[in-house]
């Protein structure tokens, strides 16, 4: 999800993007600002299983935040919730539909991670997202994307 945010929406310069469970791996991620702001921040958990055993699933958060004191209208933060939320509805339009670009891409990010010969894609539904809020001094929202899926591989 993180590849396909910084592939396309118009987030805007200077915001960070950080995917949670592979920092080391990802080339763009630095230790000395992981936690700059303004800040997208992606959280895919773990796979869960539906009563067959063989279908699965996989929520993918993405929070978005900015500092407090440097976006006091929310205006930042609201930029980046419409940048992602439009990607959002892209990606679950184009399941929907006829697969686009977006689509396109971020099947072949997940492809590549698991392996071409394991997973089978089923859909995307959307989240639980994150409702606005402000406490620590940071802002946050988020959305969030279900990736229904099998594996052949195991």
């Amino acid at each position: 999800m993180a590849e396909t945010i910084r592939a396309y929406p118009e987030i805007g310069e200077g915001v960070t993007i950080r995917a949670w469970q592979s920092l080391p791996a990802d080339g763009s991620w630095s230790a000395d600002t992981d936690r700059a702001f303004p800040m997208v921040d992606v959280r895919c958990g773990p796979p869960r299983t539906d009563d067959s055993q063989t279908t699965l699933s996989c929520e993918c958060a993405v929070l978005m935040g900015t500092k407090t004191d440097d976006d006091r209208d929310h205006a930042a933060i609201s930029a980046l919730y419409e940048a992602v939320q439009e990607l959002a509805d892209k990606l679950f339009a184009q399941f929907r539909t006829t697969a686009g670009t977006e689509l396109t891409y971020f099947l072949a990010r997940i492809t590549a991670e698991v392996g071409a010969a394991g997973f089978l894609f089923g859909g995307l539904t959307f989240g639980e997202g994150l409702a606005p809020s402000d406490e620590d001094g940071v802002n946050m929202i988020g959305v969030a994307l279900n990736v229904h899926y099998s594996r052949s591989d195991f």
